[in-house]
C-alpha cells in the first residue's frame, strides 16, 4: 500500500493560509460539538471550503486558518469503539495498514476496536499494546482492511515531538507557546462535523495522575474526546487528550481545562511496543 504521509503543516503558510479520566470515566457512545464554539462557528468550520463566500461574513484571518486546521486536524481523528464504551483515536502511522493512537484505559476493554472514519466508514482494528505507565495504547488496521475511500479521506497526524521532562525544556516551550491559540479535536459525530472546541495553551506541568508532565490548555473537554488531538496553528500535534479538571458544581461533565499527553511521549511508547513485537 502506498504511503500517504501527514499534511497538515502545509495549512499555515501555504498563504496563510475521553473519557475523562479525572474524577469521571471519558468513554461514552454520544459526541456532539462543543458549546464554548457558536452554532455558526461549527457550521462554517464544518464547511468543505472553510471559508465563507467573498462579502458574506467576513472573517479575521486568524478564525481562517483555525478553520482550515479544523477541515485537516478532524481527518487525522476517528472514533474508537471497544465494546460498549468509545473514545477518540489519533492516526498515528499509514504505513502497511494504518496504525491509531489513543488511550489505554479505553483499549483495555479487550483486544479489538471498531474504528470509525470521517467518511463514516468503519474497520476493525486490533490492539497492538499499550504503555506500562501511561495513558497510551495502540490499535492497528490490517493493510487489507484499509479501502481507498479510508485512504484519501484520512491523514497521518504531524506531530511536534518536544521535550517536555527538563526544566529548561518546559521553559523553552513555555516561551513559544505559552497563550497561543490551539484546536482541540475529538471523534467524529457524523459526515460533517467533528467534536471540537478551540482555547489557549496554558503550559507543561508535572500531574500525578498521569505520572509525567503534560500539555495543559484552557479549552472545555467532554466525554469522548480522550484520545483525540489538540492542534496548533499550524497544524501539528501538540498533544493527545488524556482527562481534565471538572468544576465540582458543574451540571454537565465537561472540563474546563484538558490535559493532554506530549507527542514524543507517545512516540517513544511506540517505539517500545514495535520492539516487543
Amino acid at each position: 500500500m502506498k504511503k500517504a504521509t501527514g499534511i497538515l503543516l502545509a495549512v499555515q503558510a501555504a498563504a496563510i493560509l475521553s473519557v475523562l479520566i479525572i474524577r469521571w470515566c471519558c468513554c461514552q457512545y454520544d459526541f456532539a460539538v462543543m458549546p464554548c464554539v457558536s452554532d455558526v462557528a461549527a457550521k462554517s468550520a464544518a464547511n468543505a471550503a472553510g471559508l465563507n463566500a467573498p462579502g458574506e461574513n467576513e472573517q479575521s484571518v486568524e478564525d481562517m486558518v483555525m478553520q482550515i486546521v479544523y477541515q485537516l486536524a478532524r481527518r487525522s481523528v476517528v472514533k474508537v469503539t471497544v465494546k460498549d464504551s468509545a473514545g477518540s483515536g489519533i492516526i498515528w502511522k499509514i504505513d502497511d495498514g494504518i496504525v491509531i493512537a489513543s488511550s489505554r484505559h479505553l483499549l483495555l476493554k479487550d483486544v479489538s476496536a471498531e474504528v470509525t472514519f470521517g467518511n463514516q466508514e468503519t474497520a476493525k482494528a486490533a490492539v497492538m499494546g499499550y504503555s506500562q505507565q501511561y495513558d497510551i495504547g495502540f490499535v492497528r488496521i490490517p493493510e487489507k482492511s484499509v479501502t481507498g475511500s479510508i485512504l484519501r479521506d484520512i491523514y497521518e497526524a504531524v506531530p511536534l515531538l518536544y521535550e517536555s521532562e527538563s526544566e529548561e525544556a518546559r521553559k523553552t516551550f513555555g516561551q513559544g507557546y505559552a497563550g497561543q491559540r490551539v484546536m482541540q479535536v475529538g471523534a467524529v459525530l457524523d459526515k460533517e462535523t467533528a467534536n471540537f472546541s478551540s482555547g489557549s495553551i496554558k503550559g507543561l506541568h508535572f500531574v500525578p495522575l498521569f505520572n509525567t508532565n503534560v500539555l495543559e490548555t484552557a479549552c472545555f473537554s467532554r466525554a469522548g474526546m480522550s484520545g483525540g488531538g489538540v492542534f496548533d496553528e499550524s497544524g501539528r500535534l501538540l498533544g493527545m487528550i488524556s482527562g481534565g479538571d471538572v468544576p465540582e458544581n458543574a451540571e454537565k461533565r465537561e472540563a474546563e481545562l484538558t490535559y493532554s499527553i506530549p507527542p514524543a511521549l507517545i512516540q517513544m511508547e511506540y517505539e517500545k511496543i514495535l520492539e516487543d513485537t
